[in-house]
């Protein structure tokens, strides 16, 4: 696809798989025909099996990062993922309240689909304190929107009662993904305030590639800055992060990675 004059920004993590961050994030944007550029918040050590360790820039690298693109290039729009700890999430918290930019998409990165920790919990007290109010949409799966929410998350009414929350700390919309729950479909629920619309998509079995909460908001992402609405943005980011997952492929010995 021929890029466009369109630029978007990712905000996250750097895996030297390639299956997850920054990597997944700039190869989405180039699918959907966007020019992406980074600011890498850490290096996570990592493989197709699990995050061995996480080194996080020091806050004022990060700051620096963001400075000179800004000063730059046109972003039309951000995404916001793996932060670390409190100290760049603060940063990044400062530095957009400053400015006025239309998409802020916040994918919040808590823990590696390994276990491993990538925000401290100081840092997830920024995020829902501070951080959210900047978003046009916030996109947690089940487990990270139960963090936010402080309630446990069994049903679809329970993920109604949890968007409701979490629209309530101050995002303008609110995505809460349901693959965490049980059933043959899954049911991703956004939330703009005022209604409700479920985005279905029949469970892949014996797939879980790495990385989908990132190629996903990403997607989501690139699809705002080309013009359409939220609705229509998630659509299609939901149909080609479902054919995505459909894809994917074993390169290492642990997860997939999605190839497209």
């Amino acid at each position: 696809m021929q890029l466009s004059s369109a630029s978007a920004l990712t905000i996250a993590g750097f895996d030297n798989s390639g299956g997850a961050g920054v990597l997944a994030d700039i190869r989405t944007f180039r699918k959907f025909g966007v020019y992406g550029v980074a600011v890498i918040t850490a290096i996570a050590v990592q493989n197709t099996q699990r995050v061995y360790e996480v080194f996080p820039l020091p806050s004022r690298v990060v700051r620096k990062e963001l400075e000179v693109l800004f000063e730059d290039i046109n972003i039309q729009g951000v995404k916001i993922g793996m932060l670390a700890n409190s100290e760049i999430t603060e940063e990044i918290y400062n530095f957009f309240k400053e400015r006025n930019v239309e998409f802020i998409v916040l994918d919040p990165v808590f823990r590696s689909k390994s276990g491993k920790t990538l925000l401290d919990e100081e840092g997830i007290e920024v995020l829902k304190e501070k951080l959210i109010k900047l978003t046009y949409l916030i996109t947690p799966n089940v487990p990270e929107a139960e963090i936010l929410c402080g309630k446990k998350i069994n049903t679809i009414e329970d993920v109604y009662k949890c968007a409701k929350i979490i629209k309530g700390l101050g995002a303008e919309n609110v995505l809460i993904k349901g693959g965490h729950l049980e059933g043959e479909i899954s049911i991703d629920i956004l939330y703009d305030g005022k209604d409700f619309y479920e985005f279905k998509a029949k469970r892949i079995k014996g797939k879980k590639p790495r990385g989908t909460g990132c190629v996903f908001s990403s997607a989501i992402l690139a699809n705002l800055i080309k013009g359409a609405q939220l609705k229509k943005a998630v659509e299609t980011a939901k149909e080609f992060i479902t054919e995505a997952i459909d894809n994917s492929v074993k390169i290492g010995k642990g997860y997939e990675v999605m190839i497209f």
